[in-house]
C-alpha cells in the first residue's frame, strides 16, 4: 500500500515582517543524509503541495517548515518536476538580467532581482543519485529562487531597494 501524500501549509509573511530574522525561512537548511521512507514521504508531500498551488512553479523545503535541502521546480504543470537534493552550484554565468520576481511565502507582492542568466548546477535526485544541469533564462531564475530558500535567503534580500517592491493582485490558490 503507499504512502498516502498531504498538501503542507506554506509559511507566509505579512509584509512588516520580510526581515525578521528569527522567520523559519530565514533559516538555513541542513543537507539531505538518509534517503528513506520517511524523506520520500516529505517530497510526496512537496509535490503535493506545489501541485494545489495554480500559480506555484517552485518550492523548497523551508518554505513548508522541513529544514533540508530539497526544492521542486515545474515550471510546466504537465511537465515531470525537478526535484533537487543538496544542490551546488558549480558555476553562474552570462549576463545580469532584471526581471520581477514573486514567492508563495511573500504573497501579494512582487519586486525587480538581478540574477545571473546562466547556471551550472550538481545536485542529487530524491533517492541520492547524482545529476548535473545546465540552465539559463527563466529556468535558471526559478532554481536561483528555491535554491535562495535553502539558504534562508528571500527575494526581497537581493532587490536593489524597497522601492521596487510592488503589490501584485494575484489569484494564489
Amino acid at each position: 500500500m503507499g504512502i498516502k501524500s498531504m498538501i503542507l501549509d506554506i509559511i507566509q509573511l505579512e509584509k512588516k515582517h520580510f526581515y525578521d530574522k528569527q522567520s523559519l525561512l530565514r533559516r538555513e537548511s541542513v543537507p539531505v543524509e538518509d534517503f528513506g521512507a520517511e524523506f520520500q514521504k516529505e517530497v510526496n508531500n512537496l509535490l503535493e503541495t506545489i501541485d494545489s498551488w495554480k500559480i506555484a512553479i517552485g518550492l523548497s523545503a523551508p518554505q513548508v517548515g522541513i529544514r533540508k535541502r530539497v526544492a521542486i521546480v515545474k515550471v510546466n504543470k504537465d511537465e515531470t518536476p525537478l526535484i533537487i537534493v543538496n544542490p551546488q552550484i558549480t558555476s553562474l554565468s552570462g549576463k545580469k538580467d532584471t526581471k520581477k520576481e514573486s514567492c508563495l511565502s511573500l504573497p501579494g507582492v512582487r519586486g525587480n532581482v538581478q540574477r545571473r542568466y546562466k547556471l551550472s548546477l550538481s545536485y542529487q535526485d530524491r533517492f541520492g543519485e547524482l545529476h548535473t544541469l545546465n540552465a539559463e533564462s527563466f529556468f535558471a531564475r526559478v532554481i536561483l529562487h528555491e535554491l535562495d530558500h535553502l539558504d534562508g535567503i528571500l527575494f526581497v534580500d537581493r532587490m536593489d531597494n524597497d522601492e521596487s517592491l510592488e503589490d501584485f493582485d494575484l489569484v494564489w490558490e
